[in-house]
């Protein structure tokens, strides 16, 4: 009789135990679900179109970044998606594009570093520090590193167009001016041979059979056609502009362009004049100056492979960026006053 006493006093205590059992967990649940609710609620934010995940941080900062950005509504589901995909300890620092994604679709993108790719946009008429500045803005690279690397000397082997640059030489005028989709943690020598590659793509053979008829160099091309791109601005005008500068080059004519001093200004500590000694002083000496002064685009490289002939010998710009032309030095003069004083 006290042992059935017992027994049935133990299955009733432990039936009182499942029973505060399980309205402890009933509780529990309850709790999360009050929590997850209450994160839904207070995440008005809108969403980011990207965020960036620091490296170093762990999947609860992680959660509460995703969460204070509009990312996610509940930093609670979030971690548990990461723990149950066994994902806790593999997301990935980097800037990323979330909006609109469910948890799975963002972990996937964490998980496996699917992060947004950058863009730079090299404007024509920019020099190699301008673009080397961009990059640096941008914080893709080192201005350091790009600067070193488009000095070109590790690069001219590999690219048949910069077969006929002068030892010296740097890229300058090949680093062709477009919208470039940058890879992730490029080097300067990708970056400099993403460029490259688009410039051999733009010179097409039939430019380039052209360029071989005129028993011109690539090089005297790109030089011209830089210059070109710094003097004006219309597509007519330069062609305009590069039958005048290549009837002077013909005539033994110094080219007189101002621009070409300016390049020299900004690579050099000396007090620029028309006088100044310097291979970029189209004034002082005949001829092209030493190499291209910026990187042209495609409309200033076929203007000085497919000059317009006209009876201009000068040219100058107004203040309100037209071209203005003249068929002698007198006429010239007259310009100059009438247009720039």
């Amino acid at each position: 009789m006290i042992d059935l006493t017992c027994k049935i006093a133990m299955i009733h205590n432990m039936n009182a135990g499942k029973k505060i059992f399980g309205v402890a967990v009933f509780f529990a649940v309850i709790g999360v679900a009050i929590a997850v609710v209450f994160e839904m609620e207070t995440s008005a934010r809108a969403q980011r179109e990207t965020v960036t995940i620091l490296r170093g941080e762990n999947a609860l900062q992680i959660a509460s970044d995703l969460k204070s950005e509009g990312i996610i509504k509940s930093k609670l589901v979030f971690l548990f998606e990461t723990i149950r995909t066994g994902n806790l300890r593999k997301l990935k620092s980097g800037e990323y594009d979330l909006k609109g994604l469910g948890y799975g679709q963002i972990l996937d993108k964490l998980v496996y570093a699917k992060t947004v790719a950058k863009t730079i946009t090299v404007v024509p008429g920019w020099d190699i520090k301008d673009i080397a500045g961009r990059l640096v803005s941008s914080g893709i690279i080192g201005q350091g590193d790009f600067m070193e690397v488009a000095q070109g000397s590790q690069l001219k082997k590999d690219f048949g167009f910069l077969a006929d640059l002068p030892e010296k030489a740097s890229l300058e005028g090949y680093l062709y001016p477009d919208t470039y989709q940058i890879p992730e943690k490029p080097s300067a020598d990708d970056l400099a041979r993403l460029m490259l590659d688009n410039f051999d793509k733009k010179l097409s053979p039939e430019l380039r059979d052209e360029i071989t008829k005129q028993n011109k160099r690539v090089f005297d091309i790109m030089t011209m056609a830089a210059m070109i791109e710094r003097e004006v601005i219309t597509e007519e005008d330069k062609k305009t502009v590069s039958g005048i500068l290549w009837k002077r080059l013909d005539a033994g004519m110094p080219l007189q362009v101002d621009s070409t001093l300016l390049y020299f200004k900004a690579t050099s500590s000396q007090t620029i004049d028309k006088d100044v000694d310097s291979t970029y002083n189209t004034y002082k000496y005949s001829g092209l100056p030493a190499g291209p002064i910026c990187n042209p685009g495609i409309e200033s490289i076929e203007a000085a492979i497919y000059p317009q002939e006209s009876p201009y010998w000068y040219y100058l710009s107004a203040k309100d960026g037209t071209t203005i032309f003249s068929k002698n030095y007198g006429d010239h003069l007259i310009n100059k006053a009438k247009y720039l004083d």
